[in-house]
């Protein structure tokens, strides 16, 4: 079986964000954490809540998961929901003093992380690989708007 350069290129994307997660999640296990509902966390604070439909959009997921995710960490005490003022049909995410606290925690995890991934990397050659995978990812984007024949 040959491979391509493009293949091989997937390959060690797929198995670096692999990697990576295994080690988030790791190390927010003592936290009772998953990489997501931190995610979620660090993205909202106490005093101004987000709407469930920008929260969608700021992780990738689709209601039907932020929901669960929210689920969980409201029954943890670190999120709260209340109703939107300005479209009932949606209610505000808020973090609870619980929440901002842990939150802060995992947000001082998430800053040691990142500079130990980027330990011994020149900041030029991050700002190059930061925009190469910009780049990719808008490629796969198009790819996955585009609705033809795949072999074209």
């Amino acid at each position: 079986m040959t491979t391509r350069k493009h293949d091989a290129l997937g390959r060690l994307i797929y198995l670096t964000a692999q990697t990576m997660r295994n080690h988030v999640e790791r190390v927010l296990k003592p936290y009772h954490l998953t990489s997501e509902q931190a995610v979620l966390l660090k993205n909202m604070d106490i005093s101004t809540g987000r709407p469930q439909s920008e929260l969608c959009d700021l992780v990738g997921k689709n209601p039907a998961n932020i929901t669960r995710i929210l689920d969980r960490l409201e029954k943890k005490e670190l999120i709260i929901r209340r109703d939107n003022p300005d479209d009932r049909r949606s209610s505000l995410v808020f973090q609870t003093q619980n929440g901002q606290r842990l939150s802060a925690e995992v947000a001082s995890l998430f800053t040691t992380i990142s500079a130990r991934i980027e330990e011994d990397i020149r900041p030029a050659d991050v700002a190059v690989f930061k925009k190469v995978l910009g780049r990719i990812n808008t490629n796969l984007q198009r790819l996955s708007e585009y609705r033809g024949d795949e072999n074209e």
